[in-house]
């Protein structure tokens, strides 16, 4: 079952709130993002123990000093890589509260769009698990379309997609209720 647990510092969240505002659901990227980062970082020391194999084999007397400063430059943007992709997915959050959703999604390095709309702009929730590791790990995409062309919200690789979907459905629906607003149920 999802809850408010993430790292974020929801202390500082709160500050940005309205008066009266109440947090329901704060959606993260499921934890399989970490470990395609550790395949990645698996690949790093893979390719740099091949690549120092193969030179030391080729090159056997070779004292020349162009394989260390190549082999740094090549950890270098590596890593540098790597902490792109990991800022990208750690960044991306879906803030749902009981007036309003706000997404906030890092697109790439220094390039970060917040989004935000009124729970009476959300026309449908979506959720979407499919093929076997999605099912088997419980992660997949929510999406959800408002009546603005601009601001619809997709995360991939949220934890308990289909879960989530109701959750967000369900303040949703008790935001209308309790304006006392009757309306055709919510797609999903």
């Amino acid at each position: 079952m999802p809850t408010l647990t993430h790292a974020i510092n929801l202390t500082r969240l709160r500050d940005t709130f309205r008066p009266n505002e109440e947090l329901k659901l704060v959606l993260k990227r499921h934890w399989i993002v970490y470990l395609y980062l550790g395949f990645y970082a698996f690949f790093l020391v893979l390719s740099s123990v091949l690549l120092l194999t193969y030179y030391s084999s080729v090159f056997p007397s070779d004292t020349s000093s162009f394989f260390p400063i190549f082999l740094i430059v090549y950890w270098s943007v590596y890593l540098l890589f790597l902490y792109i992709t990991w800022a990208n997915n750690e960044l991306d959050l879906f803030i749902i509260t009981d007036q309003r959703i706000r997404g906030i999604e890092q697109i790439s390095f220094l390039n970060r769009t917040i989004s935000e709309c009124s729970l009476d702009d959300v026309k449908e929730v979506n959720a979407q698990t499919k093929g076997l590791l999605e099912n088997l790990l419980n992660f997949g995409t929510v999406s959800m379309h408002t009546a603005s062309e601009n601001s619809n919200f997709t995360m991939h690789f949220a934890p308990s997609p289909i879960d989530n979907a109701s959750i967000i459905r369900n303040v949703i629906q008790e935001n209308k209720a309790k304006r006392g607003i009757v309306s055709n149920e919510l797609h999903s």
